[in-house]
């Protein structure tokens, strides 16, 4: 067998074992999206939404108990709170600050919680 053939064959065998790994890891974070995206859904049914839940991301915590590794999941916005569901745990607290960071509407988020909370400026 010549270098080049070798060279190719590990290639094709790494990619086929990177393939079988990842697969059904995204399979399943699909499926599990599909699930926090219908529990928050129900969660906030009764509620008025200022902004719809779309994707977020956790950046981290200055509240006693909150996990420093970050995470992805929904977040929405009703008059009431701001309601963030990660795909692989869980994030609440009643005190300190968190770190969130939406993919798209920035300023559309800056505007929506600045009317929500009168007095308070949510800084970018």
């Amino acid at each position: 067998m010549s270098t080049a053939m070798y060279v190719a064959s590990i290639v094709v065998g790494v990619l086929a074992l990177l393939a079988l790994i990842l697969i059904p890891v995204i399979v399943w974070l699909r499926r599990r999206n599909r699930v926090v995206a219908e529990q928050l859904a129900t969660e906030i049914a009764g509620e008025a939404v200022v902004r719809a839940p779309e994707k977020g991301s956790y950046r981290g915590a200055t509240a006693p108990g909150y996990p420093a590794v970050k995470n992805t999941g929904l977040i929405a916005l009703t008059k009431r709170r701001l309601v963030f569901r990660t795909l692989t745990g869980k994030v609440a607290t009643a005190a300190g600050e968190i770190g969130f960071y939406v993919f798209s509407g920035i300023a559309d988020w800056i505007s929506a919680l600045s009317t929500s909370t009168p007095g308070q400026s949510p800084s970018p």
